[in-house]
């Protein structure tokens, strides 16, 4: 077994955390505070690679490996784990291009590539954790589906050019689930972006449909396939997700470490004391565990090899340690901590939203229990 990075891998971090560190950390703030996130930066990320990186390169892809989009979720979210939400969406695109029509792969792939803003959505105010009863409609009318409906919980709603988005072309069930790419420039689309407690910049809120006409060759794959397409995308979020916790914890505790050495109390650093030291120990100790755990999805993941179970365990893991670690480092700053000057609270509110994104931790453990028990003994079953 081999934990260390390929020299190839181990440039490619470097490269993207001081981009990461002198890029984006600066500001990280200001998106959270409302202002919108600038195309300059999104067209920065694009000239580097990091919106491309599971595009095929035909059409102006990177063709990288899962490891390596692991190592620019984690890295990035150093800076700003908002952010780095930007490279998901795109790498969901990369997984399901041989299964786009060939017009449609010449007209948006090399976009994408290029930082255009694309969303993944499944979710719905009635359908969340239980993805086979959507609600949100395609009728195929000669040449054109239209689609009625709302889908909630989008990211990037607020300024997204078009959705992977699921829908129901036929009876109830996963089975009358399909995959259909709506242009949000459309007629009939309304948008609106939530006030949330964190990830702001990313402009999470809901997309409602009304007679929609999207072109059928907009058409995903097969109609019905829409529900396995969406299992299969999961399972390598998740691990991601999980990274970019482990991203924003890692810097939190590098900030805290360097803190605690030059705070003093009792005419001493506090790092000397073993209430502060032994937290920082415990926390380094369980993120860099769940932060191994993610990359052994990704290694079997690169082998070609399914990582339901994995990819689960990685994402309930880091996000676990994550929250943690970067509680602790709140409190070990005292009420230095907990105020706006620092942006550990900032952190924590972010993260926090990603322990529901693509699975909340109760459906996580019932997918690693799936794996272990078998289907005989989901209570669904």
């Amino acid at each position: 077994m081999d934990f260390a990075f390929t020299p190839e891998d181990e440039i490619f971090r470097r490269s993207v955390r001081e981009f990461a560190v002198q890029r984006l950390l600066p500001d990280y703030r200001r998106w959270d505070r409302g202002e919108a996130l600038p195309r300059e930066i999104i067209g920065d990320m694009a000239s580097r690679g990091f919106t491309k990186l599971r595009l095929p390169a035909d059409y102006g892809g990177e063709g990288a490996s899962f490891t390596q989009c692991g190592i620019a979720a984690e890295e990035l979210s150093r800076g700003d784990p908002n952010v780095a939400m930007l490279i998901l969406n795109p790498m969901v695109v990369g997984e399901i291009a041989h299964l786009l029509r060939e017009e449609f792969k010449g007209q948006w792939l090399p976009k994408i590539a290029n930082g255009a803003v694309v969303g993944v959505d499944s979710t719905e105010p009635m359908a969340g954790s239980d993805a086979a009863q959507l609600r949100t409609t395609a009728r195929l009318k000669g040449d054109y589906y239209e689609v009625n409906g709302e889908k909630s919980s989008a990211s990037f709603t607020g300024f997204m050019e078009f959705s992977i988005m699921f829908v129901r072309t036929g009876p109830s069930g996963s089975r009358g689930i399909s995959c259909i790419v709506v242009p949000m420039d459309l007629s009939g689309i309304s948008r609106q972006v939530y006030r949330s407690p964190g990830g702001r910049a990313t402009q999470r809120g809901s997309v409602f449909l009304d007679d929609v006409r999207v072109p059928a060759l907009n058409l995903v794959g097969e109609e019905g396939a829409g529900f396995n397409i969406m299992m299969q995308q999961f399972d390598f979020l998740r691990p991601l997700l999980g990274l970019m916790g482990v991203g924003a914890a890692l810097k939190s505790l590098e900030e805290t470490v360097e803190y605690v050495k030059q705070r003093q109390a009792f005419g001493q650093p506090i790092a000397k004391f073993e209430g502060v030291s032994f937290e920082l120990a415990e926390n380094f100790t369980m993120v860099e565990a769940a932060r191994l755990m993610a990359y052994k999805a990704f290694f079997l993941k690169d082998q070609g090899q399914p990582i339901p179970k994995e990819g689960a365990m990685a994402k309930w893991l880091c996000i676990q340690a994550a929250l943690s670690a970067i509680h602790s480092c709140i409190v070990l700053h005292g009420h230095y901590g907990y105020s706006e000057e620092l942006p550990l609270e900032l952190r924590l509110r972010d993260v926090l939203g990603y322990e529901i994104a693509e699975a909340p931790p109760q459906i996580l453990k019932l997918i690693i229990s799936r794996e272990i028990l078998g289907r005989g003994f989901l209570p669904h079953a």
